[in-house]
């Protein structure tokens, strides 16, 4: 199955698709993520005024808690058989297996994500209810019908084509199926020119081809065919995730004198991961960013 031409991105001195740019960005940076964010590659969930230095969870408990919120939300029924696209290092895919005794194939364009999921599936003793591997949801080879939940937590952002997303999993789903999405999102209707210069810097950073809004994701997944769709707007309850001081993420040791080593050992395009962070802060700040929660229904 072929996608046809891919957009492209620059990224160092050549441009590439965005299917190798997120693949290359997520191998460069799987370190990183993991020593700062731990095992989820998302979003923390809090309520309103709660924070990890009161009362409030950890940045890890809040990841964790994204993960039941979602689980929730979409109505995910224990012991389901679920494809989970953008598995990252398979936190989200773990705790299913862990806390709903499902049975979850994760699939991600990093090789070494894929990779170090495994790994940490086997540690867990879970590699009989997880399979991760590299593969691309939009260009894939999965049978029709053959997943009970197709779950994307935070992975939309990075398709070129949204719409054969949806389709896909339509496809994959069998009837009765669950849709479960969470993703950040740009605001709904227009940006003036500053709040568009921070669109396409966090589109650079965060090797996205392009953002639509919730309401046009949702318009999508109903598109698609898919039954019983809703959407939920959980902007406030994660914005704080990219606040390091809230979420208490410490610095990396060394400074700017660590980030040019870095570089040097893993290219320059490794530092998207530190201009992400504020980028993505002003974004929820002005609200130009959004996120929210997604379900549908295969009919």
């Amino acid at each position: 199955m072929s996608t046809g031409s891919q957009p492209t991105v620059v990224t160092g001195r050549d441009p590439v698709s965005i299917k190798e740019a997120v693949a290359g960005y997520y191998d460069t940076t799987l370190e990183l993520y993991e020593d700062l964010w731990g095992e989820h590659v998302h979003h923390g969930y809090w309520d309103p005024g709660e924070s990890p230095g009161t009362t409030g969870a950890d940045r890890h408990a809040a990841c964790d808690r994204t993960v039941r919120e979602l689980a929730t939300f979409a109505g995910l029924r224990p012991g389901s058989v679920v494809l989970d696209v953008g598995c990252g290092i398979g936190g989200p895919a773990l705790q299913l297996a862990r806390d709903l005794d499902c049975t979850v194939e994760g699939i991600t364009l990093s090789a070494q994500q894929a990779a170090r999921a495994t790994e940490k599936a086997d540690a867990a003793g879970f590699s009989g209810r997880t399979r991760f591997r590299q593969l691309d949801m939009l260009a894939n080879d999965l049978e029709s019908e053959s997943f009970d939940a197709v779950w994307a937590l935070e992975s939309l952002m990075h398709m070129p084509d949204p719409a054969r997303f949806f389709a896909e999993s339509l496809r994959v789903l069998r009837p009765g199926g669950t849709l479960a999405v969470a993703n950040w999102a740009i605001r709904h209707g227009g940006l003036d020119a500053a709040e568009e210069r921070l669109h396409q810097q966090i589109k650079r950073h965060q090797i996205s081809p392009g953002l639509q809004s919730l309401e046009e994701q949702e318009e999508m997944c109903r598109a698609a065919g898919f039954a019983r769709v809703a959407l939920a707007d959980w902007s406030d309850a994660v914005a704080n995730s990219w606040d390091p001081v809230f979420a208490m993420v410490p610095p990396p040791e060394g400074g700017r004198s660590f980030m040019r080593d870095l570089a040097r050992e893993k290219g320059v395009d490794v530092l998207s991961f530190f201009y992400a962070g504020p980028l993505m802060k002003s974004g929820f700040d002005s609200g130009v960013v959004r996120y929210g929660a997604l379900r549908g229904t295969k009919p």
